[in-house]
């Protein structure tokens, strides 16, 4: 416990500013605000009709 302590206390600016951009990730999250712009950024296209041996992942 002493060692964390320590290093809280060497450390603290480098851990305020993780907290703070981690923070600001969590409140893009939450709002619905993604850091990524799917929609905008897909280019996939489906080229022919039937099934495709190629399985694609998209998050949205």
């Amino acid at each position: 416990m002493n060692k964390l302590i320590n290093f809280l206390k060497e450390n603290y600016l480098i851990v305020v500013i993780g907290l703070l951009f981690y923070s600001l990730f969590l409140y893009y999250t939450v709002q619905g605000n993604r850091l990524c712009d799917c929609e905008s950024t897909e280019n996939y296209k489906p080229t022919r009709t039937g099934h495709t041996s190629v399985s694609r992942f998209y998050h949205k």
